[in-house]
This record gives structure tokens, sequence and C-alpha cells, in this order.
């Protein structure tokens, strides 16, 4: 059943404190150059939103059940009904205890096994998702037997361009900037501005137009140019969006190297566009860190960041297939940027290397390869690394045996949606090329094996 409230005007919405202690402000002083400053400052201006008492919004900060509860209803300016309580045992006569049960008389919230509602409870995203799209009365599929109760939700928010189901963590705590994001978006749904969607648009901003003479070979990284070879497919489309893959080259092999055996091209047969970043030398190495980065801020984040940021612009990429892949200190960076940058990449694909974990971003499909018999990057760091993605992607440790049997990979179960996790601990000892006892090779075979991973995400 679908519910609708009554939406009068954007001119009448009104101010809601979305905790205590808030207060009107002409502007946030912590917004700018956000990734939702326009959504926050859109909500602010109608009165939605306000800021503490030192200026700010914090848009980072979590959000509780009964602050998103009440930040709906001044959206969609429904009154609830003054003195209403009692219908949690912990909803009685608090300031959110009218807006909370108006919410569950409409079927927009329920309690928690235990009788409870836990308005101080933080929201996670999927929840969030319910109680907005649930709020607005939209059309969503309701969640078929062996679904999970949120899937629908997903699919709607995913579908209208709002959040990625490929991006975010379902049970982690819902951000303020996010939800003003989310509420200003399905507003503009609720209200006609933007038709309801069944088909996610993957495009990225540089679809239609038309490319450059010559695809880009330097990025200026804080005043720093940056190379990187940039490969185009022969007949490339700029209104058909490509995956796009980053690859990156370990500490001596340099990029020009990498392109060649790591085979990926050859295996995406003109189906990409691939991108071969060249890290910074330090002697007669090659570097992707700064010594005494952290691992939320290694260096070359933001050259990935700036080179993601010109592509899209550029040229039309498909946003939900976005891939990395790496060897030895390259692997160690991808695997890396896949916590780091959990919110951009979809899948990533590694052989050889270890990782800095720092706070992840969001789930990522992974392909990993590591010899036992690795002499340059210790096989117990890969499977560290191993580890570090399985809580990401919140794994179990069972796993069964997949595909290619020749690299002795098994899959892991119970991740997370669209996360799949293998691990490949292959024995390929003799390199492939001179046939020297090399464990810490590629294998001739493991591009077209990544690829078709990634391709069957």
């Amino acid at each position: 059943m679908i519910k609708r409230f009554l939406f009068r005007s954007t001119a009448l919405l009104v101010g809601v404190s979305l905790s205590f202690g808030l207060v009107v402000q002409a502007s946030f002083s912590d917004v700018e150059g956000t990734e939702y400053q326009e959504s926050i400052e859109l909500l602010q201006e109608q009165g939605v939103l306000q800021g503490y008492e030192d200026g700010t919004f914090r848009p980072t900060a979590s959000i509780n059940r009964a602050e998103l509860i009440k930040i709906v209803f001044a959206v969609l300016d429904e009154d609830a009904d003054e003195g209403a309580g009692g219908c949690f045992p912990d909803v009685q006569n608090e300031w959110f205890a009218p807006y909370i049960c108006k919410a569950k008389d409409l079927g927009i919230v329920q309690g928690y096994p235990d009788g409870f509602y836990h308005p101080e409870r933080e929201v996670n995203m999927v929840e969030s998702f319910k109680i907005v799209v649930e709020a607005f009365g939209l059309p969503h599929e309701e969640a078929e037997e062996g679904e999970e109760w949120y899937e629908p939700y997903v699919d709607f928010v995913h579908e209208n361009n709002i959040f990625s189901k490929y991006a975010y963590f379902p049970n982690v705590p819902a951000q303020r900037g996010e939800m003003a994001f989310l509420v200003q978006q399905n507003l503009r749904i609720f209200s006609g501005v933007q038709e309801v969607s069944t088909e996610r648009y993957v495009g990225s901003a540089g679809c239609g137009s038309t490319p450059p003479d010559e695809v880009p070979v330097v990025f200026t990284v804080d005043g720093v140019e940056r190379n990187a070879i940039v490969v185009l497919p022969d007949d490339y489309d700029k209104d058909e969006p490509l995956p796009l893959l980053f690859a990156f080259h370990g500490r001596t092999s340099p990029n020009t190297q990498v392109r060649s055996y790591y085979r990926l091209e050859k295996a995406g047969e003109d189906e990409a566009i691939f991108v071969y970043p060249e890290g910074l030398k330090s002697g007669s190495s090659f570097t992707w860190s700064d010594s005494g980065d952290s691992a939320d801020d290694l260096r070359d984040y933001e050259f990935f960041d700036v080179m993601f940021e010109e592509l899209t612009s550029t040229y039309c990429v498909d946003v939900d297939e976005v891939y990395a892949a790496g060897h030895s200190l390259g692997a160690w960076f991808t695997n890396s940027l896949a916590c780091a940058r959990g919110d951009v990449l979809r899948g990533v694909t590694t052989l050889g290397g270890a990782r800095a974990t720092g706070t992840c971003t969001g789930p990522v499909a992974v392909m990993q390869w590591h010899n036992p018999h690795d002499e340059h990057a210790a096989f117990s760091t890969g499977e560290a690394a191993r580890d570090d993605f399985l809580e990401q992607n919140q794994c179990s440790t069972e796993n069964v045996s997949v595909e290619p049997a020749w690299g002795s990979c098994v899959e892991y179960q119970n991740c997370l949606d669209n996360a799949p996790t293998l691990w490949c601990p292959h024995t390929v000892d003799y390199d492939s090329y001179t046939g020297e006892y090399y464990p810490h090779t590629w294998p001739k075979e493991t591009g077209a094996e990544m690829w078709a991973f990634l391709e069957g995400l």
C-alpha cells in the first residue's frame, strides 16, 4: 500500500531541529565544498535544517531515528497530533513522540523485536531509505520471499540515482549530509520535478561530450604534473558508458611494462577505458605514497581522485563499473585504495600485495592472488590483506572452491550483496616468459581471469 502525505508548497516548509541545542543559522560554516552542500543549503533555505550554536551543520555526524522522522514531517509540512504518544514503551511524551506515533500509524516505522522504538539509536543507511521512501509514498516493489526487507528500498534509491547500491555499507549509520541529500532527492520525485525511474542511468558527466583530439597523458595533483597512459577503444562512442580500469604498476616495473604483461587490454577486447598511472620515482624505484602517510591518506589517493574526476568528466564512463588492478607494490596500493575508495570502486583484482587498512568507505568485489612461495611479498601479508577484505565485505570464513581451478581459488560465503570475495593462492612458481623460478610472477593467464571476474560482476 502506498502512503501519501498532502504536499502544499516548499514555501511553507517549516523549521525543525535535528537534535537538542540547534539554532537557526544564516549559513553553515562547515558545508562549503562538501559532497552534499547543495542539498543542505536548499533545505536550510526552506527552514528545514538548522545548525548548531557554533554555526556548524556537521554533515558527517550521524542522525538518530527520532531526528530523521521529524525532518521528513517538516519537509512534507505535515503536522503531527500534539500530545500524541505512548505508541512504544520508550515513546511517551517527548518532543518526538507525536511524529513517531504518526509514522507508526501510517506504517512507516515499526519497533524492534523487544517492542521498543529506540528513538536515540542511529539510523543506518537501509533504515533511512525505508523511512524516507515510505514517508513520501513513492512507488516501490514489495520484498519477495527470500529477499531482505530492505532490498526494494535499496533498489528504488539505486534506480533513481540517489545512492549507488555498490557505494555504501547498508548497516553503517547514516550521516546528516547524506540524509539531507536523500530527503531532497525524494522531494524532487514526490513533487514531480523528477520522474520516478525503474532503470538506473550509469553514464558519467562526460557522456555526450565530444572528446578531445588527444587523450590526456598528464594530470596535475597539488601543482605536480603526474603521468599516465590512457587507452580508449578504437571505436569509442561518446554516448556509450564504458567500464574504467586503473592498473597500478609495482615498485620496479614502469607502467609501460605492466601494460604489456598484465594482458588486461587483450582480455578486455576494446570494451573499456584502461589507465596506467605512473608512480613517483624514488631512486631506482617507484612509490605510491610518502613515508609516514596514514592508511586513510596515502599520497596517491588524490592522484586517483584527480584522474577519476577528469576522465569521467571528459569521457563516457559507466560509474558502476570502475575497477582497479595491480601487482606487487601496485597490488598493495590497489588493495589499500579498495578500502579508502570503496564508495567509488566496484571491484579490484590484485596479485602479490599487502594492504594498508584504514576506514573503509564501502564494500568492493575482490579477486586476490598470492603465491604461498612468494619471496618478494610475504604470503602472510597477502593473507592479512585477505582477512581485511573479509571484514570489509562482512564475509564469513566459510568458502567454496571456484574457477579457475589452476589458481586454487576459493570464494568466501555470506558476504555483502555485490561484494564477492575470491582468494587465489596459486602455485605457479616459474615465470611464463623467462622460465625462471619466480613465485612473485604474474602468470600469463591471470589478466584474462581477472577481466572475466570483473566483467561477471
